[in-house]
């Protein structure tokens, strides 16, 4: 049973219990948001969860077993009652087909350069002077698609990104405060990526949203394992290894420059312009501790 498959009878099983994501993680006794990774097919659930969940299924579907979960879409849903596969907001229904051919086509042949994760610096908006740091994962597999993660503290961001030209275009948002983020980040023409840097649009934590674009520059500091399971891990613990208010003096100054420079555009503007980018692929001394 492939990942994709599953996520998609997932679906179909939250469709025929009239339950939430959250709803199901809270009978299942485990994170909300690791049943929204199953339900995108980021991974797969474990052999005890798969349990737990056909029993829960079962309770409420007369005569569900595990045997279920290997029958064809088709099948599936018959046995849960419901019309077919569920459709979700998918990015074909509304991006143009030949842009997300170019971006799959450019993902499969480039995407793992970036693969890993991230420790991202960017202005703070609270603490004027300071820097706060965040951890992204970014994960592809060869079907062409490009799992975009980011994490602060107790906030995770879950979505996707493009990879079209040099430059990766990701979506993420945060199920536990319905947010999203964007960003646009220039990227490398061959080598392994191991500098990233580009613009990010979220909105702020106070009473009204209110919308905010910041200058980021991200740095690698892991590979990746090639396990989901394994690089969820790494991602989670390197969020809670992360200090995410930078130390006073700790970023460098060609870093505080850069992200300087960015934010005094020309007024009403913020631009990253290309040729000042500091994207890049590994060097023999980076001048930067991972």
């Amino acid at each position: 049973m492939g990942s994709i498959s599953f996520s998609e009878k997932l679906r179909m099983v939250l469709k025929s219990l009239s339950i939430s994501r959250a709803g199901l993680a809270a009978g299942l006794n485990v994170d909300k948001s690791l049943v929204g990774r199953w339900a995108s097919g980021a991974v797969k659930p474990s052999e005890h969860n798969l349990s737990l969940l056909t029993q829960f299924i079962a309770e409420r579907v007369d005569g569900f077993s595990m045997l279920d979960w290997d029958a064809d879409i088709g099948a599936f849903s018959a046995r849960l009652g419901v019309d077919g596969p569920v459709s979700d907001i998918s990015m074909r229904n509304w991006l143009p087909e030949a842009l997300l051919e170019e971006a799959t086509r450019g993902a499969k042949r480039r995407a793992v350069s970036y693969d890993g994760i991230w420790r991202s610096t960017r202005f703070s908006s609270d603490l004027p002077g300071r820097f706060l740091h965040d951890i992204t994962m970014i994960r592809s597999n060869e079907l062409g698609v490009i799992d975009f993660s980011s994490g602060i503290e107790g906030i995770r961001y879950r979505g996707r990104a493009l990879l079209l030209q040099h430059q990766l275009f990701s979506m993420a948002a945060d199920e536990d405060s319905v947010t999203m983020m964007f960003g646009i980040f220039n990227g490398v023409a061959r080598q392994k990526a191991e500098v990233l840097d580009g613009l990010s649009i979220g909105t702020l934590r106070d009473a009204g949203s209110s919308p905010a674009c910041s200058a980021v520059i991200m740095h690698r500091i892991s590979d990746l394992t090639g396990d989901a399971a394994n690089d969820e891990k790494l991602f989670e613990a390197s969020v809670a290894a992360q200090n995410p208010l930078a130390p006073e003096g700790s970023v460098p100054d060609d870093i505080r420059a850069h992200l300087e420079n960015t934010a005094k555009g020309s007024p009403g503007l913020m631009r990253m312009f290309f040729q000042n980018s500091m994207a890049r692929g590994p060097v023999l001394d980076s001048g930067i501790s991972g």
